[in-house]
C-alpha cells in the first residue's frame, strides 16, 4: 500500500526594519534593531497599485555629496537574487554630482533587511527529514 502526503507552504507577508537615517539617526549602519520595532509589510500598499504585496525588504545606502543616508523599506517591485542563486543581491551605482547609491532586496526572513545574511530555518529542515524517515522506514504494508 502506498501512501501519499501532501505539504503545503502557506506565505504569509514579510516584516521588514522601516527608517530612514535622515530623519532617524537610529537607523545607520551599524544598525541596532532592538532600538527600531519591526513593520508588517502587508499593511503597506502603494496606492498606484493597491493589488500589489510587499515580498521582500529592501536596504538603500546613499553617499550624497559626502554624507551618507540609510533607508531600510518594504519593497513590492524587483527580484532578490536577480537570478544570481544568491537571495541576498546588492547594485551599485554610481551618478552625477558626487552620488553613490547601493540598493540590497532581501526575502530569506522577516527583518532580513538588517544587514547580509543567509539563515537556514533548523525548523523546515528537522521537519523535512522526520517525514522522510517517517515515509522510508515506518511503512506498514
Amino acid at each position: 500500500m502506498m501512501s501519499a502526503f501532501a505539504v503545503f507552504i502557506i506565505t504569509v507577508g514579510i516584516k521588514c526594519w522601516v527608517c530612514r537615517s535622515d530623519a532617524d539617526p537610529r537607523c545607520v549602519d551599524p544598525f541596532d534593531n532592538t532600538t527600531i520595532p519591526i513593520f508588517d509589510c502587508d499593511t503597506s500598499k502603494l496606492p498606484q497599485y493597491p493589488e500589489l504585496k510587499a515580498t521582500m525588504c529592501r536596504k538603500i545606502r546613499q553617499k550624497v555629496y559626502g554624507n551618507w543616508r540609510f533607508i531600510r523599506t518594504c519593497a513590492f517591485l524587483g527580484s532578490p537574487g536577480e537570478g544570481t542563486g544568491n537571495e541576498n543581491y546588492c547594485t551599485m551605482r554610481t551618478g552625477t554630482y558626487n552620488v553613490f547609491m547601493e540598493t540590497c532586496t532581501c526575502n530569506s526572513k522577516d527583518g532580513c533587511n538588517t544587514a547580509a545574511s543567509l539563515h537556514l530555518s533548523y525548523a523546515a529542515a528537522l521537519l523535512t527529514a522526520l517525514l522522510i524517515f517517517k515515509i522510508r522506514f515506518l511503512q506498514i504494508g
